[in-house]
């Protein structure tokens, strides 16, 4: 089962913070981003994202990655 993983795609909206986890070795890309926008769904359905880390770097992710319970707002907690 994959409680971790948000059910709805459309509850999340710019501004909330989401935890990612990318699955690379070093878990360089894992952590909280904040929601900056929503970008158009992928040709697979899949719903795509534009975040920023606290690193102040941003990044395109797609639904599948998030791995938080559900979205956050608290932009206090990033950036």
């Amino acid at each position: 089962m994959t409680q971790d993983k948000p059910t709805a795609q459309h509850s999340i909206t710019p501004g909330d913070v989401v935890r990612l986890s990318f699955g690379f070795a070093d878990q360089s890309g894992s952590g909280d981003y904040e929601i900056v926008r929503i970008m158009p769904t992928r040709a697979s359905g899949e719903r795509e994202y534009r975040v920023r880390g606290a690193d102040g770097h941003e990044r395109a992710i797609g639904h599948d990655q998030i791995v938080s319970d559900g979205p956050r707002s608290a932009r206090s907690r990033v950036g």
